[in-house]
């Protein structure tokens, strides 16, 4: 008698949910069409240019992240290569002597020029410019052996140059507050330039040649401190 009551309890559960399963799917017949919607409804131009941005934006979004992971690993690939071949050249004595990394770091108020290493075998300290502007005199010349580094002043009676070198791997700060910043290319040569935008502040030009390092500071004209500068190349 129990087994009969719970076989009669599972029919008519049984059949409770063929009853909701049909009733739903009565319902779901009764909904219009998407097409008998259209003919009902009608969107504002202005719903319906908003949608058309969104799913542009939406397609954009995927393109763009698709694109960019892409990218990504093709200059990973790229980098390894050419790290690779750097290497490679590197071993090479002639190749390494003329490679020079320059790092030019930009802060609030100066810059700094710094390179890794020097292969410059010799260093003369007597180097000077062979055109020095008319009046200026040599008064002073200090050089620091333990990092190579020699200053020289030039002066007349109202004004003076310093003339600075040390090897590229000696790092130098120079004044860019209040400047106007350019480079020049003479023979191969960058010359970075920072032109005062008045009489007070120093002019600077910063070179590298020969695996030195020189810079001149004045307030004189930054286009005499360029001429200056090309004489000793």
């Amino acid at each position: 008698m129990r087994e009969s009551i719970i076989n009669s309890e599972s029919f008519y559960e049984a059949i409770l949910k063929q009853a909701v399963i049909n009733d739903y799917l009565r319902e779901l017949e009764s909904l219009p069409t998407e097409q008998e919607l259209e003919k009902t409804l009608s969107y504002s131009p202005r719903h319906v240019t908003r949608m058309k941005k969104l799913f542009a934006s939406e397609t954009r979004r995927e393109y763009s992240k698709k694109f960019f992971s892409t990218a990504s690993k093709a200059v990973a690939v790229a980098a390894i290569v050419l790290g690779i071949l750097f290497s490679f050249l590197m071993l090479n004595s002639d190749v390494r002597a003329v490679v020079v990394d320059t790092i030019v770091e930009w802060f609030e108020t100066f810059t700094r020029f710094q390179s890794p290493q020097s292969e410059r075998e010799t260093f003369n300290p007597s180097l000077r410019p062979s055109y020095v502007p008319e009046s200026f005199m040599e008064t002073l010349v200090h050089e620091d052996r333990e990092s190579s580094t020699v200053t020289v002043v030039y002066e007349n009676d109202s004004n003076i140059i310093v003339f600075n070198f040390a090897p590229i791997d000696t790092s130098l700060s120079v004044n860019n507050e209040d400047v106007e910043f350019r480079v020049i290319t003479e023979d191969g040569v960058l010359f970075y330039l920072f032109e005062s935008a008045d009489e007070v502040t120093n002019n600077n030009v910063v070179w590298e040649y020969d695996g030195l390092r020189f810079s001149l500071v004045s307030t004189i004209s930054i286009d005499t401190l360029l001429h200056m500068a090309q004489s000793l190349l």
